[in-house]
């Protein structure tokens, strides 16, 4: 799995919220892209946030840059701190996320920072697909 380092300014990240089960996710998507549709974003890039994860409870945010989800009713927003994270693409589809998480986290050469941990998808406008990217907050 190739990797490399990127430092964030901070942005925000807006959308909905989930505190519940992993299987869960996915309809949050779905409403979020919904959403979207019918207000008419067009953004090119969308993020799931792991917020906090307890006893196989997920606290997790499906959303898009802050500015462009004006207009989208009952979001929720968070803040992404600004600093150093370590990006990898995931191959192989949306269920090979939580390995990539994982490999990141476990790497020895690596020293992890209390922050979000985030799934970025880019798809411009006009595509047909996505590239799906994991972030681990590093010193």
């Amino acid at each position: 799995m190739e990797t490399r380092i990127e430092i964030l300014e901070e942005f925000k990240v807006r959308g909905f919220e989930l505190k519940g089960s992993a299987s869960q996710i996915p309809a949050l998507w779905d409403k979020l892209y919904a959403e979207t549709s019918v207000s008419g974003s067009k953004a090119e890039e969308s993020f799931g946030v792991t917020l906090a994860i307890k006893e196989g409870v997920f606290h997790y945010l499906a959303g898009i840059n802050a500015e462009l989800a004006e207009g989208i009713p009952d979001t929720q927003e968070v803040l992404i701190p600004s600093g150093k994270f370590i990006v990898a693409k995931v191959e192989g589809g949306v269920e090979k996320i939580p390995e990539a998480f994982g490999r990141l986290m476990q790497r020895k050469d690596i020293q992890l920072r209390q922050s979000y941990a985030f799934e970025r998808y880019i798809h411009p406008v006009g595509s047909t697909g996505y590239e799906t990217q994991v972030w681990v907050a590093i010193e």
